[in-house]
């Protein structure tokens, strides 16, 4: 099962420009990875270097982009299918098999029913367009539209095309105040990729930044088994439900990123070898 890393893991080094894109592919290289997801803005802001990738012997799993397919406005919309044909296209210069959306949030005066739906025509229009040049569009549960297993399987049985699948996000399923197991175990068939984050509860004033949950309560992101949730749970339930990768690495903790990133990967690898041997 293919294991890769997310420049996300990174984002906060790159903002801070203590990291580029060379020297992301030789940390990956380093980390004895193969591939990487990467992240639109992180990615266009560096100039696009993918020779640095190249000579790294790294391939590209997955292209992220921030879709947002809620809008009244028609053409708002077809903005943002756009913006997701954009990255469908850089995903195919890139070699990349997947490309990552989000769905959107709640606006006002937007009923809950025609936000799904919007969310479901951008979906579809984009499959579409994927499938003729032969990507995967893959979508992460986020916000307030489509945030759980049973809607994110709804949404993919209404585009009905094999060029959809969903990516599980393991810390939104936490965020959005869900047991992560259960809902990997509820869409591992239709997984075709699996971020792997994690993040514990913390005071309010708590001195980095944290995600807030729909309970209210602030997380802060950890490297992967420092939090709260059961990785290996997850990592279980997908497999059995029929996922076999990639995992993507997602670090979202504040600690130095390398460091949280090795401790991740430690903790991923064991989990997969024991998992493969049983």
């Amino acid at each position: 099962m293919d294991v890769c890393l997310s420049i996300w893991s990174f984002a906060l080094d790159f903002q801070r420009h203590r990291m580029d894109i060379a020297r992301f592919a030789a940390v990956a290289h380093e980390l004895g990875l193969d591939t990487v997801e990467l992240v639109d803005y992180i990615w266009l802001s560096a100039g696009q270097p993918l020779h640095s990738l190249r000579d790294a012997g790294l391939r590209v799993c997955a292209y992220d982009t921030a879709t947002d397919f809620v809008h009244i406005d028609p053409a708002l919309r077809q903005q943002q299918v756009k913006l997701a044909y954009a990255a469908v296209e850089e995903a195919v210069r890139l070699g990349a098999r997947l490309v990552r959306l989000l769905p959107g949030r709640l606006k006002e005066g937007v009923t809950y029913e025609d936000a799904l739906q919007m969310v479901i025509e951008s979906m579809s229009s984009v499959a579409r367009y994927a499938h003729n040049v032969g990507v995967t569009a893959v979508l992460e549960p986020h916000e307030d539209v489509v945030n759980s297993a049973h809607t994110l399987r709804y949404v993919a049985e209404q585009v009905n095309s094999a060029a959809f699948g969903i990516n599980a996000d393991v810390c939104t399923f936490l965020l959005m105040g869900l047991d992560p197991v259960r809902e990997c175990a509820a869409i591992g068939d239709i997984c075709k990729l699996a971020h792997l984050n994690d993040a514990r509860r913390v005071r309010r004033n708590y001195g980095v930044y944290t995600y807030r949950s729909v309970r209210g309560e602030r997380y802060a992101g950890t490297a992967l088994g420092d939090g709260e949730i059961d990785i290996r749970g997850c990592i279980e339930a997908l497999v059995q439900a029929g996922f076999r990768g990639p995992f993507s690495l997602e670090y979202l903790g504040m600690e130095e990123a390398l460091v949280g990133v090795q401790k991740s990967l430690h903790h991923i690898r064991k989990i997969l070898q024991e998992v493969e041997a049983s």
